[in-house]
């Protein structure tokens, strides 16, 4: 089998994190996390260069996505070094932190429960790598990307923080709750109750203990909740989650604050932040699992009424096995880089 010559495509970044200290999961503050360096970095040693930072979905961290090798299949940062040796690809920095958490991801949103890890993306990440690398340090060179709860950790990052952020990819980002969330609950509260209760579900989950086969989504729903509706008050969950644990009914008190969380709701109150933006480009499948596709079409929706200049496409695929995607979002990135070129991004839908 052929594979793709070894070339020390990245660095290593690691730091001991000063906001991460007081999480209430107990979660290692020391983080590592790879740098992918583009074949210029070394060959120009006076040049700078843009920089994009990749957020992994629910369940992933950095390392895992860049250096992710499959039978037959070009390495990510093959793939990158490929495209940008031939000039399609804008020479860049890409960055993949580490946001895993004891239960899976934190939405990349600041979190009593979790840390701040909106802060700590924009406030420590970001001017450690610009710290030790040569980048082009403003946020019209600097973005941010991501799919599924990636995707919706670089919408959510880019309508907070758009003085760090000025480009912004999302990948089948978690939008529009009330199609892409609540089928997951009914599976949730499955496990929880073949489990005895959350949380025996916890214990035994920690424990080893065999897993239900919707243990996934009960996992993740319980990340979610410590992200949008944090509760240091409730034992072991640390947060309230938006259904009746015994009839399923939902709550709400509860689901109107995860749905003050939803892109297609927060949007409207940050459109000032993503009008500033360089680049806003949305995708996602035509046969996406959790019907992102659609989440993105109401997205793309309320942007339009809002006069947000953005971008949405989608393409034949649904939900796993698509990385493709992360070479469409740095194209797209790339036009938005080479305005001289002619290739400057547009406003569409």
């Amino acid at each position: 089998m052929n594979r793709t010559p070894y070339r020390n495509a990245w660095s290593w970044l690691e730091f001991d994190s000063t906001l991460l200290a007081d999480n209430h999961l107990d979660d290692r503050t020391l983080r590592r996390f790879p740098v992918y360096l583009p074949p210029q970095y070394t060959e120009e040693p006076t040049r700078q260069f843009p920089v994009v930072y990749y957020l992994t979905g629910y369940g992933g961290w950095g390392a895992m996505k860049l250096l992710e090798e499959k039978a037959w299949e070009e390495p990510l940062w093959a793939r990158l070094d490929r495209q940008m040796r031939a000039g399609e690809m804008a020479p860049m920095i890409v960055v993949f932190p580490d946001c895993f958490t004891r239960f899976g991801g934190a939405q990349y949103r600041d979190s009593v429960v979790t840390g701040p890890y909106a802060r700590y993306l924009a406030e420590e990440v970001v001017p450690r790598v610009d710290g030790q690398f040569r980048t082009l340090p403003d946020r019209d060179h600097r973005g941010v990307m991501g799919k599924s709860s990636g995707g919706y950790g670089a919408l959510h990052l880019a309508m907070t923080r758009p003085d760090v952020f000025g480009l912004c990819c999302a990948t089948a980002a978690d939008s529009y709750f009330e199609i892409s969330y609540v089928g997951d609950f009914a599976k949730a509260l499955q496990a929880y109750h073949a489990a005895g209760g959350v949380a025996a579900f916890i214990d035994g989950f920690f424990a080893g203990k065999p897993r239900h086969k919707h243990w996934h989504n009960a996992m993740s729903t319980l990340a979610y909740a410590q992200a949008y509706t944090p509760n240091l008050d409730v034992p072991g969950v640390f947060a309230d989650l938006p259904f009746d644990l015994q009839t399923g009914e939902l709550l709400p008190e509860v689901w109107n604050r995860w749905l003050a969380c939803d892109p297609v709701r927060a949007c409207e109150h940050h459109a000032d932040a993503l009008r500033s933006l360089k680049l806003l480009f949305l995708d996602a499948g035509k046969s996406d699992e959790f019907a992102l596709n659609f989440g993105h079409r109401v997205l793309a929706d309320r942007l339009r009424k809002l006069n947000v200049p953005h971008q949405f496409e989608e393409f034949d695929g649904g939900h796993m096995g698509i990385d493709h995607r992360i070479d469409a979002s740095l194209l797209r990135i790339t036009a938005a880089l080479r305005p001289a070129d002619g290739q400057a991004s547009t406003s569409s839908s």
